[in-house]
């Protein structure tokens, strides 16, 4: 299920189909990824996750 975006509009954006991998705060790990259509994780949330929001925050503040 593909989550949109407030802060990044991912159709066409060139980092689509780019995954960043993620370690959540138990240490697991999980995958984000962008698509035309939105963001996945690979983590259980079935709503917009941290996971996805922290690479959103990073790219808008140049941080990943």
């Amino acid at each position: 299920m593909a989550h949109t975006s407030e802060l990044i509009d991912t159709k066409g954006h060139h980092l689509v189909g780019v995954r960043w991998p993620i370690t959540g705060s138990k240490g697991d790990a999980y995958e984000v990824v962008m698509w035309d259509r939105g963001w996945e994780c690979s983590c259980p949330a079935f709503r917009k996750c941290k996971h996805i929001k922290r690479v959103e925050e990073g790219l808008v503040d140049d941080k990943i």
